[in-house]
């Protein structure tokens, strides 16, 4: 194999490429990646067997078809200490070379056959949706999902899609995210995407894309990349037990003027009492270590009774940072149940913190 390629769209490709692979243990096939070479254009195969990717370059100059595979920190480490000019890479035995004028590099390769095959679309079902909306909806509950429960169906997102609706489903058991997305779908089906899985879509769910899907597998691809996860096959649970079918008290608050108060409390609390006036909010820190934090937030709640809750702040201000609206509806029954943030189709259900 033998190849010119501009250094920054090297580095990128490679920078985004490398989050597919194996990272503890460097003897494995799966902490290298892949480079396959044919005519005028370059792909790069990363994959640790949970998730995987095909990216493609083209319009480059190939001398030589053919594969390699190197150890992705390694040439990671390599090629952003080179200038951006054109760099060329060559296959030699079983060596890499990665040159650049008078700067020269060998790394060694393994043998690219032994490299995880890409998974096909034959027989999958295809799952028909922007890429747009299903990389917004999954940002607006990501902050939700759990990583470290031990229940494992709750590392990923549930996406419940049923007949007019889809629910974008994350918790940590702590609180409950559900974003519902308008749509139409000839079937009924979930499938639980894993958190990993998720964070590297947001890189590349903005293009138009064909997604398709079995009970194990999703698969994304369009002319510039291919992308696939393993799906989560535990059971769910049943998320729709949790919703409150009803609330004593809905008050509407500005989406601007809550979150600024919350910053002001976070700077030395991870929780908070809210007291809810007639006339204003109290904001207070609960800290361990002699430290204070207070602030008012002036507003006609108009309540019918006033109420105290206590709660983590991160939970407050993820809901808030994933909504677009101005204003946000928060429902609640008692200071010791779970309450609701409400926004443009998005809901949070938190529990209260006991102190």
């Amino acid at each position: 194999m033998k190849l010119n390629i501009n250094k920054n769209t090297l580095e990128s490709a490679i920078f985004l490429c490398s989050a597919y692979t194996e990272k503890k243990d460097s003897s494995a096939i799966t902490s290298h990646l892949l480079f396959q070479a044919e005519e005028d254009r370059l792909i790069i195969r990363a994959s640790d067997y949970e998730i995987g990717i095909n990216y493609k370059i083209k319009k480059i100059r190939v001398d030589d078809p053919g594969f390699a595979t190197v150890n992705a920190k390694s040439i990671a480490d390599t090629i952003k200490n080179l200038n951006n000019e054109e760099v060329t890479l060559e296959t030699i035995d079983n060596s890499l070379f990665i040159r650049q004028k008078s700067t020269k590099y060998k790394l060694p390769m393994f043998n690219y056959e032994d490299f995880p095959a890409f998974p096909s679309v034959e027989n999958k079902d295809k799952f028909d949706i922007d890429s747009s909306d299903l990389s917004r909806s999954l940002k607006k509950i990501l902050p939700s999902i759990d990583s470290n429960n031990p229940k494992y169906a709750l590392h990923g997102a549930l996406l419940d899609i049923k007949e007019n609706k889809i629910n974008f489903i994350g918790t940590d058991t702590r609180r409950l995210a559900i974003y519902t997305l308008e749509k139409a779908s000839p079937d009924a089906f979930r499938i639980n995407i894993p958190k990993k899985a998720i964070m590297e879509m947001q890189k590349l769910f903005y293009e138009k894309i064909e997604i398709f899907y079995d009970e194990n597998m999703l698969i994304a691809k369009n002319e510039n990349f291919e992308f696939f996860t393993k799906l989560i096959n535990d059971s769910y649970p049943n998320y729709e037990t949790a919703i409150p079918s009803q609330s004593k008290q809905k008050l509407v608050f500005q989406t601007e003027d809550f979150t600024d108060s919350l910053k002001k409390i976070s700077v030395i609390a991870e929780k908070m009492k809210l007291h809810f006036l007639k006339d204003k909010i109290i904001f207070e820190g609960i800290s361990l270590d002699n430290m204070e934090a207070k602030t008012e937030l002036e507003c006609q709640t108009n309540l019918s009774e006033e109420f105290t809750l206590t709660t983590s702040i991160k939970h407050w201000l993820d809901f808030l940072s994933s909504i677009e609206e101005e204003n946000f509806t928060l429902d609640v029954n008692e200071s010791n149940l779970p309450f609701t943030l409400n926004s443009g189709g998005l809901q949070m259900i938190i529990m209260p913190v006991i102190i």
